[in-house]
């Protein structure tokens, strides 16, 4: 014979059912799977873009530094002379003949600097 009570025979029955009803469910088992693969496809297509990003930005700090150290900061002023009177004018050179040779042998920019008016 049975030791349960009437009481704890139908909690024994309806935990089965409950049980039964769980096991055979299956109705959210692909929609986490659509969810996993979604954001598995988004995080990928993240790291590739952001990957282009990089480049762009570091394209773009590399064109910075080339038109800053093409700047050219020679620069003239004549004198000025008015009635009985005249002040001598001023000139500067940056001795922009030097040269530089671009190093991109080895896939690194390195600058060897070939000679210039400011060579010792």
């Amino acid at each position: 014979m049975n030791s349960l009570s009437p009481l704890n025979q139908w909690e024994v029955v309806a935990m089965r059912s409950l049980l039964l009803q769980l096991w055979r469910d299956d109705s959210g088992a692909l929609l986490s799977f659509e969810w996993i693969l979604l954001a598995t496809i988004l995080v990928l297509a993240m790291v590739v873009g952001l990957k282009s990003v990089q480049q762009a930005v570091l394209n773009e700090f590399e064109d910075l530094a080339n038109a800053i150290g093409n700047i050219n900061t020679t620069y003239q002023y004549s004198g000025a002379s008015g009635c009985c009177a005249s002040v001598g004018g001023s000139a500067f050179s940056d001795g922009a003949a030097r040269t530089y040779n671009i190093d991109t042998c080895d896939g690194q920019r390195t600058v060897n600097r070939l000679g210039g008016p400011c060579d010792e």
